[in-house]
């Protein structure tokens, strides 16, 4: 396995970066604020159909400005990776699969504007396999199913994660882009927080919105980039107390929302942080600091009105005399169901896009189960990978990401930035969870695969990747 070096690394540590390159694009992120916040704070007061149509409008006419006039796909994916939570949030008020081709228009416009960008990517062998598998997966789902949006949403992972690594070449774009995603999920947090028990999931004028984890997962991305590699992917390294003041509220939401999947994963990531080794005392103290004031958070939490919300979500986590499956949410019955489905399909599984058909069908003969003969998603990546696909499906699937996972520590090793690994650790989190077929989790894919660059790019200079480009970010657009 081959170690990428400082060509095809675009956070490396020896670059140093000047204070006039350090600001991040503040038109752009008005933008996204404009975009985000009027309509999350129009859903907040009761009228999510009204916010859905000013944040889909305005999203619209702002992603169609960028592309058709200025023939701008860097800030075209920027902003859509900046209002990712809200997309998601109220993605059924318009068409389902638009997230999906919005991010395939990002990538194709991308492909026409900086073709050697573009190439760079494609001729990565890591990044030509996920595209080919996840074409062929969704189209033998179609043709198993004869449903077109069966499985579909895997293109959504892999397009989202696509677009993320294409602008990790442009940091003051990437930095916009994360930006913009903290403001956006803050917003969110801000508006439901008169709604239900958990929150990120509310009934609200009448319609069912959102789910824990889905409003989760953006918060652990962002407490992770506050923490790790000095708040760098963020342009925050010189500003230690606006990453302790967001990722304190970052983390008060967080814990709001009562998202186990996402609290391991920032579990998971902090205790990485604390277990290397070398040159991370900085990030160590930024770490303790967070997690005091998470403490802080807490307490405060528990003696507001949120308090009895927050206990019941630790009782149903840690308490005995839960059972795993009210703990679980029901999960723990299709990991139950599991072995008996496999041992009935061990090598090929059923088929893509057969999950849900089989569940419902397995879900019949066992009584002990809290739900029968339904058609249910699985809510775990690798459940879904072995039910669909069997051992052949599963083995590839565990091979790519163990791989994913050593070059995120041969990364780390080489050049001292952890936070590609960190996002393939995050990524293997979310499989236990969902299914992980959604944006939110391709951009966490996105920074792991950041480590998969081939090295034997490293020695071209086209602009993208090398250090030289992260100085100056100016380069004209193409007309």
């Amino acid at each position: 396995m081959m170690i990428p070096n400082a060509s095809s690394i675009p956070l490396a540590r020896n670059v140093r970066i000047g204070r006039a390159t350090q600001k991040v694009d503040l038109a752009l992120l008005l933008l996204i604020g404009v975009i985000a916040i009027p309509a999350m704070a129009t859903v907040g007061i009761g009228y999510p159909a009204a916010g859905a149509r000013w944040f889909f409008g305005l999203l619209l006419l702002a992603l169609g400005y960028q592309l058709a006039l200025k023939r701008d796909c860097r800030r075209f994916v920027a902003l859509l990776i900046g209002v990712t939570p809200v997309l998601m949030m109220l993605r059924d008020f318009f068409f389902y699969s638009a997230v999906t081709a919005m991010f395939a228009c990002g990538i194709i416009a991308w492909s026409f504007l900086f073709p050697e960008e573009f190439g760079e990517l494609w001729r990565n062998l890591w990044w030509r396999m996920l595209f080919f598998v996840a074409m062929l997966y969704w189209a033998l789902s179609y043709y198993l199913t004869g449903e077109y949006a069966s499985n579909l949403r895997v293109m959504e992972l892999v397009l989202a994660a696509a677009c993320l690594h294409l602008l990790a070449g442009h940091r003051r774009m990437l930095a916009v882009a994360l930006f913009g995603c903290c403001l956006s999920v803050l917003s969110i947090g801000i508006a439901f927080l008169p709604y239900g028990d958990r929150l990120g999931s509310a009934e609200i004028g009448g319609y069912s919105l959102g789910n824990p984890i889905t409003f989760g997962l953006p918060l652990a991305l962002i407490i992770t980039l506050l923490v790790a590699d000095d708040g760098k992917w963020l342009l925050l390294e010189r500003h230690r107390l606006w990453r302790l003041s967001l990722g304190s509220s970052a983390g008060a939401l967080l814990l709001l929302s009562t998202s186990r999947g996402s609290w391991a994963i920032v579990i998971a990531n902090l205790i990485a942080l604390f277990l290397i080794g070398g040159r991370r005392t900085q990030e160590r103290r930024v770490a303790l600091a967070l997690l005091a004031a998470m403490a802080l958070a807490t307490i405060l939490l528990l003696v507001s009105p949120k308090g009895e919300d927050l206990e019941r979500a630790f009782e149903r986590t840690a308490s005995a005399d839960s059972s795993w499956a009210h703990s679980s949410s029901g999960r723990t019955d299709q990991w139950r169901l599991f072995p008996r489905i496999f041992e009935d399909a061990p090598l090929f599984g059923f088929g893509p896009g057969t999950g849900p058909f089989v569940h419902e069908q397995y879900s019949l003969w066992d009584n002990s189960l809290s739900v029968h003969g339904k058609i249910l998603q699985w809510h775990s990546l690798y459940l879904l990978i072995g039910v669909e696909t069997g051992a052949l499906g599963l083995s590839f699937l565990i091979l790519f990401l163990l791989s994913l996972l050593a070059r995120g520590i041969a990364h780390l090793r080489a050049r001292g930035v952890i936070v590609p690994l960190l996002g393939i650790l995050s990524f293997i989190i979310i499989g236990f969870s969902v299914s992980g077929f959604d944006a939110s989790s391709g951009l966490f894919l996105g920074c792991g695969l950041v480590a998969a660059q081939r090295s034997e790019s490293a020695g071209r200079t086209r602009g993208r990747l090398h250090p030289s480009s992260l100085k100056n970010d100016t380069r004209p657009h193409p007309r």
